[in-house]
This record gives structure tokens, sequence and C-alpha cells, in this order.
């Protein structure tokens, strides 16, 4: 089932049946898609070079640009390598056509993003679900399915795109090494947004990055379009030779290469917006839990609220659209039965427009 029809008419609104509202929702977490000089960067590649390279990365299609994308992103997180494709969906994909082979077994948190299980859907290896969050659960399992060639690959999400959880990586390393295991962590909500300098959930966590795969995309906190992969060069090079839903699809269009590259100077450039991003989350999630909202409190930009009841959750929606504030009323996977408001707050919003929201929760209860 479809969404409603969004427009944006600026960087903090949208038009929904012909009301201008406040907007708290989405994945645009610094409001980069509509920045003026992203916007500029992808007109000016259209411009000079068109939208298509014209090809697969592996034959006629690997236009410069994505080189210069590809180095900016291994500076961004500091790794040997990185490499960009046109979709994040295909992210988990690619990378486990690359390193699957080294793995007997695959640990699939139970509330995975789609694009991990239609991954590991593919491979012959068995795909085992844990309980979310449940490190010990995963253990349990682990024992269970243990043998002398064991080799467990556990897939989870960084930062759960619902509630905004963020996975207990060291928890998960700890259960794995010992069968020298490893942990694929699809980023896609971490990356700009997580850590001390956005670099991801594994940054946040303080986690030894050579135990996990990191995969991610430009479409979030990047506020453009693409898959990305940070990474040693011996998990980019195997994905260059080894992954057909790589070598076999046409590249990122180059105006949101082009995009992509003023977007991460961006963020490079105005550290603060990650930590105000950050503090602002762990600030309102502190009232929303003070207003009785049961939410984790992490500083993720994802708010979940609902009132476990579909005809007060339907009479808070029309109260939220008088209020000037579009209601984001979703039931996408992952969220509570009978569905949530899935709010989320930028480094874009100011305080007048924070206080608004928390004005419109509050003078619901």
């Amino acid at each position: 089932m479809l969404g409603p029809q969004l427009s944006l008419v600026d960087r903090h609104h949208v038009l929904f049946r012909g009301k201008k509202l406040l907007y708290f929702a989405g994945t645009d977490y610094h409001r980069l898609s509509s920045h003026r000089e992203v916007i500029q960067a992808a007109v000016r590649a259209a411009e000079q070079y068109g939208l298509n390279p014209g090809g697969s990365r592996t034959t006629t299609g690997n236009h410069p640009l994505y080189a210069r994308l590809e180095e900016k992103i291994a500076r961004f997180f500091e790794s040997e390598s990185a490499t960009v494709f046109a979709s994040g969906y295909l992210s988990n994909l690619i990378a486990l056509q690359a390193v699957a082979h080294r793995f007997t077994h695959f640990f699939i948190d139970e509330q995975a993003h789609s694009s991990i299980t239609d991954a590991t859907s593919l491979f012959s290896q068995p795909a085992i679900f844990f309980r979310h969050l449940d490190a010990e659960h995963l253990q349990t399992l682990l024992n269970k399915h243990a043998t002398r060639s064991f080799r467990p690959l556990v897939l989870t999400d960084g930062v759960f795109p619902s509630r905004g959880e963020m996975a207990p990586l060291q928890e998960y390393i700890n259960r794995v090494q010992p069968y020298e295991g490893k942990v694929l962590v699809d980023d896609a909500h971490a990356m700009a947004v997580a850590g001390a300098t956005g670099k991801g959930s594994w940054e946040a966590l303080s986690v030894d990055r050579s135990f996990i795969y990191q995969t991610g995309t430009l479409s979030k906190g990047f506020g453009t379009a693409g898959g990305i992969i940070p990474g040693t060069r011996q998990l980019i090079h195997p994905i260059h030779q080894k992954s057909l839903a790589f070598s076999g699809s046409t590249g990122l269009a180059l105006p949101m290469a082009a995009a992509a590259l003023r977007a991460l100077e961006l963020i490079q450039q105005h550290p603060e917006w990650i930590g105000s991003l950050q503090q602002t989350a762990l600030e309102l999630k502190s009232i929303f839990q003070s207003m009785g909202f049961d939410l984790p409190l992490s500083p993720t930009p994802i708010f979940s609220l609902t009132f476990y009841n579909t005809r007060k959750n339907n009479k808070f929606y029309h109260h939220l659209i008088e209020k000037g504030i579009y209601p984001p009323y979703i039931h996408y996977p992952g969220a509570p039965e009978g569905g949530h408001f899935r709010f989320v707050v930028t480094s874009a919003h100011t305080r007048e427009h924070i206080e608004r929201l928390i004005d419109a929760v509050q003078s619901f209860l």
C-alpha cells in the first residue's frame, strides 16, 4: 500500500491535502536533499556529464566521479577503501556475494530490514532468526548449531528504522568471536547520524570495526542516493570481482554522485550538526518518556510514539493536523501492532519547530 502523496514546500514543511504542515518525518536526517549547494552540485553534473554513466562499472560505465566519491567515503569512514552503487537496498546482497562463502550459518535479528532477509534468502547457508536485540537468545542458538567447522555471521541493523534502537554490537561480537565469526551491520540509519563523527553504530558503541562488515546508503544521513560499503581492501576487491549485483547493474546516477560528494563535504565541514542532532534527540526522548511514552533512550533521531490503541491513534492523527504538524502514522514492518507515529527530528529543525512538536503532543494528553 502506498503512502500519502506529499511534496516538500521547503526544508521544514510539506504540502498534504492542500495544507502546509511542519514536517517531522522521513529519513533525510540533515535535510541535505534540499540543501542549495547539494542541489547545485547535482545540476552542474547533469549539465556536464548527463544522467547515466551508460553501462556497468565493469564495462563502460566506470565514470571518474565514482572514484572521487569512493575516496571521499573512505576518508570519511577512515576505511582503507569503499565502493558505491545505485541502490542502498542492494548493499547487503553485494557484501554477501563477496563474503558469504566464509561463513556456515547466518543469524539474523528477527526485525532486521528486508534488504537483509532478502539477501540471505539467495544463499545456501541456514538462516536462523534470533529475538530482537537479544544477545542471550543468539547465544542459545549459536550453542545449538555449533559444529567443528562452524563459522557464524550475525546480520542486523545498526539503528533500527522504526523505533531507533541500536543493536548491542559488542555483545554479538563477544558471542561469535570464539567461532571466528563476524557481524554484518546495515548502518543505513546510522551513517552521518551515530557516533561522534557520524561513522555509524560501531563508532557510537566503540566497537572494534575489524569484527564487522558495514553496509549503508547515501539516501538518509547524506540526503542523496545510492548504496555504499566502506571497508578493507580485502572486502572491496572481492566485491568488484565476485558480486553479480554490483557488476550486473548500472552505476549510481552521475548527478547523485556529485550531490553525494558535496553532501559529504558539508557533513565534514559541520560536525556540530551530528552532535546537536544527538543532543536534541536525547532531550526530546527524555521529554516524551516523562509524558508516559514507551521509547528507547538512544541518541538516534527516530521517535516512535503510539497509544497502542487504534482509536486513540486516529484521534491523535487529526489533532496533529489541527496543530499544523504532519502526522507520520505508519504501519511499516517492525512497527507496533496498530501502527505508530514515526517522528524524526533533524539537525535543520529550529528550537521553535521542536517546541511546536512538544506542545502538540502534550496538548493531546
